[in-house]
């Protein structure tokens, strides 16, 4: 039976995913045991041989994207009642302003801050800057294409070198997707099934996706930013993150 199995949790520090996997995971009470790609090359090796990418759940020879919490609870035999998604034109109005708090906080970071590591993790903020200023790329990406591949915009282009660089690539995401609503996804009902890492979610669930996402990286670089004693200019609240799907932890 799932329930006296140990359920193996499959995750690498710093993704927004595999932190909310892992809480999930331990809400329900199930034996399981986290598994840490970054240190651990056999792990790797068992999920490239089965098709898979971080975050992953693991039962036996049964393995589900983490991604996929509906995909995770039946694997391990829990309950789950998916929350509501937001309104696609709430979502959009969220992302908005979590821009805007975005441009606010990363023009408040130093090049101290901006080559920061956040323990256990072998990145710098810049990197986790670029992916707050890149990651809705991916979702309109997937609108136009059929296809969400999101690594291109998890990684930093070579031209983006400086804080100014960071803020004119939010910028352009902002554009980009500020045309894109007008034209397209004002009127669209986002319930056309896209090809994803993680299986077949509608648009809708990936535009939810990509604003949480945006999100979870912008409240660490404010994290950061409270690390080295300064407050954020325009602290993230309640009305930018009510009724996203957000992890409880900021990192691991």
């Amino acid at each position: 039976m799932t329930t006296t199995r140990v359920v193996e949790a499959y995750w690498m520090p710093g993704c927004s995913s595999c932190l909310r996997m892992k809480e999930f995971i331990s809400r329900s009470g199930r034996n399981w045991v986290a598994i840490n790609v970054d240190e651990q090359l056999e792990a790797r090796t068992a999920l490239a041989g089965n098709g898979m990418k971080v975050p992953a759940a693991r039962v036996g020879d049964r393995w589900v994207s983490g991604i996929d919490l509906a995909a995770v609870a039946d694997l391990i035999d829990v309950p789950y009642d998916p929350p509501t998604i937001l309104p696609s034109e709430q979502l959009a109005a969220r992302y908005l302003s979590i821009l805007h708090v975005a441009r606010a906080t990363i023009a408040q970071m130093t090049p101290e801050m901006l080559s920061y590591r956040l323990p256990h993790r072998n990145r710098e903020m810049f990197d986790v800057a670029n992916q707050v200023a890149s990651v809705m790329r991916a979702f309109l990406t997937a609108y136009s294409d059929d296809r969400h591949a999101a690594v291109q915009y998890y990684n930093k282009p070579a031209d983006i070198q400086t804080q100014l660089d960071l803020l004119d690539r939010l910028e352009e995401t902002e554009r980009r997707f500020e045309v894109w609503w007008e034209e397209d996804g004002i009127d669209d009902p986002l319930d056309r099934v896209v090809q994803t890492s993680w299986g077949y979610p509608t648009l809708h669930e990936i535009l939810e996706r990509e604003v949480w996402h945006t999100a979870q990286h912008l409240r660490q670089l404010q994290y950061v930013l409270r690390q080295f004693g300064v407050e954020p200019d325009e602290p993230l609240g309640e009305a930018n993150l009510t009724g996203l799907p957000l992890p409880s932890g900021i990192h691991d």
